[in-house]
């Protein structure tokens, strides 16, 4: 079958309404909803949706979203995948695949350095070459367990304040100046901040010291049970707190919404260990695990990432921790072709050897756990001790230099 893949039109607009109900038929959205949702995305134009044809009817779509990533500080062009859709009566005939692999094909003559997308469905996507990326717990308990920190905000220096409107630039300003420090946060525009991140029922709580920010939660209450009004739960969905001060101010504010909020949910990165802040870290049902263990988070995986431009994806601007030396990646890409390189670190950056030549140190394997190497979510001394990928020389010590970083985090759903 012929398919072909080209950017959307303004008429294209009524068949990507169609399509959007018939592939999310349970998302409680209404036609303009839809139009605005393709038309006035704060995050992308038409111009970032991809449509599939079969010679004569557009069968499948996708948007590549034009994010900005941080990574070491800098700021890095990825492109976010997103809104995957096939008419049901051409799925099983691998229209998907051919959309992505002509996708890819499209970035990578663009030279983007990286794609990330939220899976549904991780074999897919390994298949295509995305690795493992985002991973969180989530902790689910009764508010009350949060009792020892009741006392923090009676310190004359902490607080926690409920955003008013008029300070989302100073929210702003504080997360793009924090998201430089970790690994994997998007950049954000203001349009997106009023009417994603904190848009109603949404509350933003900032965290002060000594009138300064130092950290903020983002929460919305749910109800527990239809017929009681008072039993509701708080959903905290997104967390900033670099520092232990911030960490205890926002957990004192939630320990003094008990009266309200009788439940807490909240999803924390794997370095910020929430059960061990706490006295009593149990599940807020208090199971028990083979009458030993009781559980306190749940696992979480996520987002996915995979180099697309492997030349755009070392030259974008990384000091890779200073590191000194030569490395040759052998990449192997079903969907992109194999990719052969010699990539040079100067210790302020890295450049690809043009001259094809071959470095005494080499990491061999799949795209999609070279990607997660890459991107911090998997160390190189675990690819090595699980056979992951295949190192020569020294090339195990020089890439676990190389390529550590924080663990990956991305707050964004797109």
């Amino acid at each position: 079958m012929g398919f072909k893949l080209k950017t959307a039109q303004p008429k294209d607009i009524d068949r990507l309404i169609e399509l959007y109900r018939l592939s999310y038929p349970l998302v409680d959205t209404t036609d303009e909803e839809r139009y605005n949702y393709f038309m006035h995305n704060p995050r992308c134009t038409l111009d970032n949706v991809y449509i599939l044809t079969d010679g004569n009817h557009i069968i499948g779509s996708l948007i590549g979203y034009p994010f900005t990533q941080f990574q070491e500080g800098i700021e890095v062009p990825v492109i976010g995948i997103a809104n995957v859709m096939v008419a049901p009566d051409h799925r099983r005939e691998g229209a998907a695949s051919v959309m992505f692999e002509k996708a890819l094909e499209m970035f990578d003559e663009d030279g983007m350095p990286a794609s990330i997308l939220y899976p549904f469905e991780h074999r897919f996507y390994r298949y295509m070459g995305w690795g493992s990326a985002g991973e969180i717990r989530q902790y689910r308990m009764q508010t009350s367990q949060l009792s020892e920190y009741l006392d923090v905000l009676s310190e004359d220096e902490f607080n926690a304040v409920l955003m008013p409107e008029s300070d989302l630039p100073l929210l702003m300003r504080y997360y793009d100046a924090e998201a430089r420090r970790y690994n994997g946060l998007l950049k954000r525009g203001e349009e997106y901040w009023r009417s994603k991140i904190t848009a109603p029922p949404r509350q933003v709580v900032l965290a002060y010291y000594d009138q300064e920010i130092i950290g903020y939660l983002i929460y919305s209450l749910e109800e527990l049970q239809a017929d009681n009004f008072l039993m509701q739960e708080m959903v905290v969905h997104e967390w900033m707190s670099p520092t232990q001060e911030a960490r205890d101010i926002l957990l004192s504010f939630i320990a003094r919404q008990v009266d309200q909020a009788v439940q807490v949910k909240i999803p924390l990165p794997p370095d910020e260990p929430l059960h061990l802040w706490m006295e009593d870290p149990r599940s807020h049902d208090r199971r028990l695990i083979n009458k030993l263990y009781t559980p306190t988070a749940e696992i979480g995986l996520g987002w996915m990432y995979r180099i697309v431009n492997l030349q755009a994806a070392f030259e974008c601007g990384r000091r890779f921790n200073g590191i000194r030396g030569e490395l040759t990646i052998e990449m192997e890409d079903e969907t992109l072709g194999d990719r052969h390189v010699t990539v040079v670190f100067s210790g302020k950056g890295a450049s690809v050897d043009r001259a094809d030549g071959k470095a005494k140190r080499t990491v061999r394997g799949e795209v999609d756990m070279l990607s997660q190497m890459f991107c911090g979510y998997m160390t190189a001394e675990q690819a090595h001790e699980y056979e992951l990928l295949e190192f020569e020389g020294d090339a195990a010590a020089f890439c676990q230099q190389a390529f550590k970083l924080p663990p990956p985090r991305c707050y964004d759903s797109f």
